[in-house]
């Protein structure tokens, strides 16, 4: 009688999981070939090496691209503050800073650009290491449009929720004399700056941001298994917005994203979640900025938000729907052998996520 093989798409035997997002397990144990072969309990050495290999590309991809970021990004404001100022005195080098800093749409301008290509880059190039198609991220999604619309809706939700949560996080650091780090838009409401903040906060960042952290990323840490990659690219992805309160919104929002990319097999419900996000954020962020300190403007703020709190509510009765059908893929006890444990030894994987971490802490550190 013939021995049974193990199935390369789904060597843990894993129901929970969505067997269509597999990889092909042959590329970290190929010993799965081989007929009544069944995978030990803590992997051997040579698995374990291949998987540090994806983890660790994983991590190098997210790690030249935050220090990539910051050397490009003080080089490229050297040069403009020299082209501008068209001298190397220190006053005149100083006011062009300035200029640049709090008067001018060409900081955000370039931040926009800057990250674009390295969201992009690391993931494509990374993508290409990794054996994995661009276009395998995006297949046709399975899905009606008023299932992505609900999906939206529990984005709001958590956001909102994630708002609530910070602003109680917030007042306890404030009570221990501690201000976290934010980022201050009240310079930059002139109309290219705003279309130049919408442009990449709206469209740019979405598209990204999600071919990154839950395409190249979440892709290769879920190799081994789907939950670990799941949560594992939802915290990079929050840490990678080094403050505190954007990490408390991108984690559990990066944990729903990473679910529904898993459940449809494609890259499109988290990209439209992701905009519809980033959008409602920007909009409520200018209204709060830029309307007159009138009886009209807080007329204006108050209908907003409460228009804001009611998409809120919608949405957490979306979600409550959604964890009925749907929660989290379960780990089998080899996979939880072959996800943290690893990850852990993962040098260029853990360096990345401590980089973000000490630029967080530094930023606090110079905010205070």
């Amino acid at each position: 009688m013939a021995s049974i093989k193990l199935n390369p798409y789904d060597p843990f035997d894993n129901p929970t999981e969505n067997c269509a997002y597999r990889t092909n397990y042959n590329d970290i144990n190929n010993r799965i070939n081989e007929d009544g072969y069944q995978l030990p309990l803590i992997p051997e050495k040579n698995e374990r090496k291949n998987i540090r290999y994806y983890f660790n590309i994983a991590g190098l991809g997210l790690l030249a691209g935050a220090v990539g970021v910051n050397i490009v990004f003080i080089i490229i404001s050297l040069l403009l503050e020299f082209i501008m100022s068209g001298t190397f005195d220190y006053g005149e080098l100083a006011d062009a800073e300035y200029y640049i800093n709090n008067s001018s749409s060409i900081l955000i301008a370039l931040n926009g650009l800057l990250f674009l290509f390295i969201n992009l880059i690391p993931a494509i190039v990374g993508s290409r290491l990794t054996g994995i198609r661009i276009r395998s991220y995006f297949r046709p999604v399975n899905t009606k449009k008023s299932q992505l619309a609900k999906y939206m809706f529990i984005g709001i939700f958590i956001q909102a929720t994630t708002n609530i949560l910070y602003a109680i996080v917030q007042s306890i650091m404030q009570s221990g004399g501690i201000n976290d780090y934010t980022a201050d838009i009240d310079n930059y409401l002139g109309a290219k700056a705003i279309i130049a903040t919408a442009l990449y906060s709206c469209i740019v960042a979405p598209i990204t941001e999600e071919l990154l952290y839950r395409g190249f990323v979440m892709k290769n840490l879920s190799r081994v298994s789907q939950r670990f990659g799941i949560i594992a690219s939802a915290v990079l992805f929050g840490l990678a917005h080094e403050n505190i309160a954007q990490f408390l919104l991108a984690v559990p929002v990066g944990i729903f994203m990473g679910r529904i990319v898993v459940k449809h097999n494609s890259l499109i419900p988290s990209i439209l979640v992701h905009m519809a996000v980033n959008t409602l954020a920007f909009f409520m962020n200018w209204i709060f900025t830029a309307m007159p300190d009138n009886s009209l403007g807080t007329a204006t703020m108050i209908i907003t938000e409460i228009i804001y709190y009611i998409i809120a509510i919608v949405g957490m009765v979306f979600w409550i729907m959604e964890l009925r059908k749907s929660r989290l893929p379960a780990n089998t006890i080899r996979q939880s052998y072959r996800g943290m444990r690893i990850a852990l030894t993962s040098p260029l994987l853990v360096t990345a996520a401590a980089f973000h971490m000490l630029i967080a802490i530094l930023a606090i550190f110079i905010q205070n």
